[in-house]
């Protein structure tokens, strides 16, 4: 008996192959043995809520948690863009705000925009030359940082 590339047979035969192979399901990480505790903070800039701030808590070996400030300067830490949390240990701690000259293809003008409001700069002894540590463990899980514009 000879099967033709389009007899149903086939035809069904190649969709369940297709179908079991999967297409681009989602990985189901298993974070569990990370001992991943909940971290959160809030940020001041001279006494002011810092809203819009990336914070960045970064082990000696470069892996970080992350998290952007809301309007009141609140952040919370994130794994990854699905997990929330940051591994234990000593963390170098990085504040920092991105510029219009950071974010050249966001618009200039219209509603929402920024460029009315005062560009905040943060000194490099919190970002890029960070001074800032922080210890996380299950008795240090929140943060307060209260920046000085000018050191």
């Amino acid at each position: 008996m000879k099967l033709s590339v389009f007899s149903p047979r086939c035809v069904l035969s190649l969709s369940l192959l297709i179908l079991s192979a999967g297409c681009g399901g989602s990985i189901n990480a298993d974070y569990s043995k990370l001992d991943l505790l909940d971290v959160s903070g809030n940020v001041t800039l001279d006494g002011q809520p810092l809203s819009g701030a990336t914070v960045a808590f970064e082990a000696p070996d470069g892996t970080f948690s992350s998290g952007v400030t809301d309007e009141n300067g609140a952040f919370t830490l994130m794994f990854n863009t699905e997990k929330s949390g940051c591994l234990p240990g000593d963390k170098i701690v990085r504040i920092q705000v991105k510029t219009d000259a950071e974010n050249p293809d966001e618009e200039s003008e219209g509603e929402g925009s920024t460029a009315n409001q005062p560009q905040i700069k943060i000194p490099e002894q919190y970002n890029k030359k960070s001074t800032l540590e922080a210890t996380v463990d299950a008795n240090h899980t929140t943060f307060e940082f209260d920046l000085k514009s000018k050191p």
